[in-house]
């Protein structure tokens, strides 16, 4: 899924985290080389290393919680994992934030709990760092990825369900577009066979299928590959087990509609 905390479509959040994980990994060697060798300049530069970590973590931070909410699919492994990788960043900055409190300033030697803290952080930011690989590399989150004839990336929110979703002229055959209607996540698709729409969730991980790539009227979610009929939901190749949530659609006036589920519309009167 694209960022949407970026600057001319390059997400924020990797390029800003290389500071916090590198000023903090130093930092933790100046401190070591300074009680080695007893060079004040070292845990100076150590201490100031630290600090402006922190400073950078704390900026890190905001585009990172950005996606993590508005990027990341909703009741997905990624969504989970990304928690796990905003708890331990967290943590790493209170963390880092105690040390330099400790110390008290860059003329103070780094002693050994100063130290056996410090490797903790840096063994905490490492396991973070590995969590955000995985969410970039095998999650593709904030990954602007494009298919042949797929066109731009389409959204849209509308307030319920009475609305139209687009126009009937907006998707070219083999094109998607994610409508977000009164919170749930639908992908309206057009095939050779007509206008569809179904859920946006992958029922294997949750993966985002509006992200994936529309092949005739088959549907490839982008994280491991299930392939679901976007026609009757069924699922073509696996890991998934389940099929996908489908909608009708309707077209009046030139407009789209997705029409609610029938048990759903009797729940809600």
């Amino acid at each position: 899924m694209r960022s949407r905390a970026s600057f001319k479509s390059h997400p924020l959040h990797p390029m800003l985290v290389a500071f916090p994980i590198g000023l903090w990994v130093f930092s933790f060697v100046f401190d070591v080389i300074g009680r080695m060798t007893g060079n004040g300049l070292m845990w100076a530069a150590g201490f100031y290393c630290i600090v402006a970590g922190c400073v950078m973590a704390a900026l890190a931070a905001i585009p990172g919680v950005i996606d993590l909410f508005f990027a990341v699919p909703p009741a997905s492994s990624a969504r989970q994992r990304g928690y796990i990788h905003g708890l331990l960043n967290s943590a790493a900055l209170l963390l880092f934030i105690a040390i330099a409190s400790y110390r008290g300033g860059s003329a103070v030697m780094p002693d050994n709990l100063s130290l056996f803290l410090s490797a903790i952080g840096v063994v905490g930011i490492a396991i973070s760092g590995w969590l955000g690989g995985t969410l970039v590399y095998r999650n593709q989150i904030g990954v602007d990825h494009h298919y042949a004839g797929a066109g731009q990336f389409k959204e849209r929110s509308v307030e319920s369900w009475q609305k139209p979703v687009a126009n009937l002229s907006e998707l070219a055959d083999g094109q998607m577009m994610l409508v977000k209607i009164g919170g749930e996540r639908i992908v309206l698709a057009r095939c050779r066979e007509g206008m569809f729409a179904f859920s946006d969730h992958c029922t294997h991980k949750g993966g985002p299928l509006s992200d994936g790539a529309l092949v005739g009227c088959m549907v490839q979610c982008p994280w491991h590959g299930s392939q679901f009929d976007v026609v009757t939901g069924r699922v073509v190749a696996g890991p998934a087990q389940r099929k996908i949530e489908t909608y009708q659609t309707e077209v009046r006036n030139g407009e789209i509609y997705v029409v609610r589920k029938r048990e759903e519309v009797r729940k809600v009167a």
